[in-house]
C-alpha cells in the first residue's frame, strides 16, 4: 500500500513561501524597530550597542531565512529551522534574560518572581539579552507559534528532495 505525502509538491511550496514571507516581515519589522531606537539613545554604553548590533544580525539572519526559503532547499528549511528555534524560550533567571521574537510571539509562560503566575503573551518582534540586570526577573516563556512552525518546517522539509 503506497502512502500519500502529508504536504503535496504544491502545498510545500505555498507552506513554504507562506513561512518565508513571516520571516521575512519579521526580520524586517524587527530591524525596524532597531533603527527606531537609535536616535531616542541618549549616551549609550558599549553594551547597549553590543545589545542592538545582535538584535540586528538576528533579525537579518530571519530575513536571509525568509529568502532562501523561496528556493526550497534543504538548507533553507535547515536555517529556517534554527530561526525558530532560536525564539521558542524566553527566559529571566538570576540576572540573565534572553528573548527573540522575529515575527509574532504567541506564548505562554510562567512568572515566578512573588508567586506563580501563568501567563498568555502577544507581541511583535522583540529582543532583549541581558546579563546581570534584572536580577529579580524570573520566569519563562514557551512561543507556541515557533513551536507550529518548527513542525511544518520539519515536516515540508521532508518532502524536499
Amino acid at each position: 500500500m503506497k502512502t500519500q505525502p502529508l504536504f503535496s509538491q504544491k502545498r510545500n511550496f505555498s507552506l513554504a513561501r507562506f513561512i518565508g514571507v513571516y520571516q521575512l516581515a519579521g526580520g524586517l519589522v524587527g530591524l525596524f524597530l532597531c533603527l527606531k531606537m537609535i536616535p531616542a539613545l541618549q549616551q549609550p554604553s558599549t553594551s547597549t550597542w553590543v545589545g542592538l548590533f545582535l538584535a540586528a544580525v538576528l533579525y537579518i539572519f530571519s530575513t536571509l531565512c525568509g529568502f532562501l526559503l523561496f528556493r526550497q532547499t534543504r538548507k533553507a528549511f535547515n536555517l529556517s529551522l534554527a530561526n525558530q528555534v532560536l525564539q521558542v524560550l524566553s527566559f529571566g533567571i538570576s540576572g540573565l534574560a534572553y528573548n527573540y521574537v522575529a515575527g509574532i510571539k504567541l506564548g505562554v509562560g510562567v512568572d515566578f518572581l512573588e508567586s506563580w503566575h501563568f501567563k498568555a503573551k502577544l507581541s511583535l518582534s522583540s529582543f532583549n539579552f541581558s546579563f546581570g540586570a534584572h536580577a529579580g526577573a524570573s520566569f519563562v516563556t514557551i512561543n507556541l507559534l515557533a513551536l507550529v512552525l518548527i513542525y511544518l518546517l520539519e515536516r515540508a522539509r521532508d518532502e524536499v528532495k
